[in-house]
């Protein structure tokens, strides 16, 4: 957990809304991507929950970079994938909503559910991918738990370690939305979506 605030930490530092080098002690993509198509691959595209239940503290690990080596699961299951349009609830922590765009992308609200009101002020962080390319696209933000978080996926977007990235149609996208208390950092909260970029 504590790798998670240092990361939370250096986002936070960043000047603007992009930010042009992987902070340190980021986790590695593909730790958090193998998790995430793991997770759609089990049957889950879309869920969430505390960061102290057993799939949240699989998923701290993953950010902190101490996951233990779990096979890759091979994107051919994308096609199981939703489609990237409407509104994914969380297993009660979240409702994340999307809406594939062909100009805009994918624009994404993240509304976390009153089950977050203790936490009163949060810090949510994003991890975005398309097609294993981790999309160098928000800084964390803190708001009241029951701000509407928002932002874009660009179609064509900034790459975390440089270079530039245009989604096709059909594309594999991962949203990973992690959050903490403010005054409690170790307390908070998860939601995610794999789907299909589809326009």
């Amino acid at each position: 957990m504590r790798s998670f605030r240092l990361l939370a930490t250096a986002f936070a530092a960043a000047c603007g809304l992009v930010l042009t080098a992987v902070p340190a002690g980021a986790a590695p993509a593909d730790d958090v991507q193998d998790l995430l198509h793991a997770w759609a691959a089990a049957g889950a595209p879309a869920g969430g929950g505390t960061l102290d239940s057993p799939e949240g503290r699989q998923l701290t690990e993953a950010l902190d970079g101490t996951a233990a080596a779990r096979p890759s699961v091979a994107a051919a299951a994308a096609a199981a994938y939703p489609s990237c349009h409407g509104t994914f609830p969380s297993n009660g922590v979240a409702n994340i909503t999307v809406q594939s765009s062909a100009a805009h992308g994918i624009p994404w609200v993240v509304k976390l559910t009153s089950a977050n009101s203790r936490f009163g002020v949060v810090v949510l962080s994003a991890q975005i991918y398309a097609n294993n390319r981790q999309a160098n696209v928000y800084a964390p933000h803190t708001e009241p738990w029951n701000y509407n978080f928002h932002g874009p996926l660009p179609r064509k977007f900034q790459v975390v370690g440089g270079g530039t990235y245009t989604m096709p149609d059909g594309a594999t996208v991962s949203f990973l939305f992690v959050w903490h208390s403010a005054a409690h950092p170790s307390e908070g909260g998860y939601a995610y979506l794999t789907c299909k970029y589809d326009i």
